[in-house]
């Protein structure tokens, strides 16, 4: 691949002449300044926003300002999800407390811009949303966000630099052709995708919510990125097995719009001797370093044992041998930028060794080559979900792809341990995750789109169920006896249930929401996956989750005996 460096004319400069309402990826800051531009030059143009047009308008248009009752009626078109842009309006309850909002869904399938209605106690209101059918990266058509601009009634698609930026890294990657001897990929060891962006962030007084267009582009990239690849491997829509490469965009803010890719070779720091006075992992509200993680296994003790990944790097891990009948395996780091697993990895094998009675092997990072990645991308941005750092350097999630290198952790351990229950330690955004351009609810992960709390998978072989239902009661009576845990996960619950129409899931004590199913074939008879929503998250939130992951493996471990 010759690596690209191009820069792309910004829409909001041009100004189509005739136009009076332009919708633009652009913050509301930049938007206002240039509203006030084009009026001091005799020009009146209202310019909007393309991304959650409806929240924008809310908040800097006042459309529900004095309202005590509101009901949004918000479009259902066909071939989209029902709830996409009900998921659009999120969090506005959370914005505006003093109004009760209803929803009402709108069938729509008529010419034009599908709209929203906001009736209040005075006034109605009709909101126009951008969007466009396209083609996706892997050629289904789906619905995404675009410029426009309108005179009047009339309008039209008005591409901006937000949107040609990312046609363009697509046509890169559907370009690049593939190796030779590896035709199933592979493609590349690792594909740099730097793009500049004039777009400050919005951070929302809810929660960890923020309105990112940075953080949409990244999100945008590298998912469209797996899907391209995917498909032409000829694998399935959502399949995780996908062995592309290592694909990494960074997305920084700047002036100029920039789209810079080029391929390189990973650069592998070389290994970090153990801590040896680690941070105190009652305290810890951030990321640990791998040294830091080295330092924590060593005062486990146990018996030493490691995998290689796929990029070269050690993935260790530890047995200890304890007196009692539970045998566990803890693993955590599997998604790498879910990092309060990896926390809550070693402290639940540091209270479980310091008890004696468990067996258990612990690997709380088995993909160190994302974990590389992920800490990179957090010096730029540290509040960003990061989801380059999700799977291995292959491209493959190592959960669903058994020639993955980074696997042969887990076949050391159950040499080590014929474990009863694998203890799987999770996490998920704190914040709304959306795909504008793309559908606006990301392909393969509507069930994660907002955060609904502390929440539990429990898989198990079609013989254990007994053990299975044993085990997530333990667990979720454990996270229900905890008073911040159960709070966070209402707090989220309530606002979750105002944009989502229909539960996917179960809910223990009104508090912690969790699912079943039967798995055959799986490493252990009983897998135990716990989700904290935890991406972005720093400071107290991060010790609640960190907690949460070890508080899991203890009432696991203590039913079992």
């Amino acid at each position: 691949m010759t690596p690209l460096d191009e820069t792309f004319p910004r829409a909001l400069d041009a100004l189509l002449s005739g136009a009076t309402t332009l919708w633009l990826f652009e913050d509301g800051a930049t938007r206002a300044a240039a509203e006030r531009s084009a009026a001091e030059a005799g020009r009146a143009v209202r310019i909007r926003s393309a991304y959650k047009t409806l929240l924008h308008d809310v908040l800097e248009d006042g459309v529900l300002d004095g309202a005590r009752r509101a009901v949004i009626r918000y479009p259902v078109l066909p071939g989209v999800a029902a709830d996409r842009f009900r998921l659009e309006c999120y969090p506005l309850h959370a914005l505006v407390p003093d109004c009760e909002i209803a929803f009402v869904p709108d069938p729509q399938d008529g010419p034009g811009l599908p709209v929203y209605t906001v009736e209040t106690e005075d006034a109605r209101h009709s909101v126009p949303v951008p969007v466009r059918r396209r083609a996706g990266a892997d050629g289904r058509t789906v619905l995404g966000a675009c410029g426009w601009a309108a005179r009047g009634d009339e309008g039209m698609p008005l591409e901006t630099e937000y949107e040609a930026i990312f046609e363009r890294a697509c046509a890169a990657m559907r370009a690049l052709p593939p190796d030779p001897a590896a035709p199933d990929g592979p493609f590349f060891p690792r594909l740099d995708v730097e793009v500049t962006l004039p777009v400050a962030d919005m951070v929302l007084p809810v929660g960890h919510e923020r309105i990112s267009l940075a953080e949409a582009m990244h999100e945008e990239i590298y998912f469209a990125g797996l899907e391209i690849f995917r498909q032409r491997l000829g694998l399935p829509p959502g399949e995780r097995s996908v062995r592309c490469g290592q694909i990494v965009p960074r997305v920084v803010i700047g002036d100029v719009p920039r789209l810079q890719m080029r391929l390189n070779a990973p650069e592998i720091e070389p290994p970090a001797p153990a801590c040896p006075e680690p941070p105190d992992l009652g305290t810890v509200s951030h990321w640990l370093s791998p040294a830091e993680i080295a330092g924590h296994l060593d005062r486990i003790g146990g018996v030493p044992f490691a995998g290689r990944s796929r990029q070269g790097r050690a993935i260790p891990g530890r047995f200890v041998k304890g007196t009692g009948r539970a045998a566990l395996a803890i693993s955590g780091g599997q998604h790498a930028n879910e990092s309060t697993g990896i926390v809550g990895a070693l402290r639940a094998a540091r209270d479980l060794a310091a008890e004696g009675r468990a067996s258990f092997t612990v690997t709380p990072l088995e993909n160190p080559d994302g974990y590389a990645v992920f800490r990179a991308l957090c010096r730029d941005r540290p509040h960003d979900m990061h989801h380059a750092a999700r799977y291995t350097a292959s491209g493959a999630d190592l959960g669903h792809a058994r020639d993955c290198p980074e696997r042969n952790v887990r076949d050391r351990a159950r040499a080590h341990l014929s474990a009863e229950v694998h203890l799987n330690l999770h996490g998920y955004p704190s914040h709304e995750w959306t795909r504008p351009l793309s559908g606006y609810i990301p392909e393969g992960f509507a069930g994660w789109t907002v955060p609904k709390g502390f929440f539990l998978i429990l898989r198990h072989a079609p013989e254990a169920a007994a053990l299975g239902r044993l085990v997530l009661d333990a667990a979720l009576d454990a996270l229900a006896a905890c008073p911040e845990i159960a709070a966070q996960n209402r707090r989220m619950l309530s606002l979750y249930d105002r944009y989502v129409s229909e539960r996917a899931f179960r809910v223990h004590a009104g508090c912690v929401p969790y699912v079943t199913g039967v798995e055959e074939g799986a490493d252990y008879p009983v897998t135990l996956i716990t989700e904290a929503p935890d991406e972005t998250v720093d400071g107290a939130a991060f010790r609640l989750a960190q907690a949460a992951h070890a508080r899991v493996v203890s009432a696991v471990a203590a039913v079992i005996g």
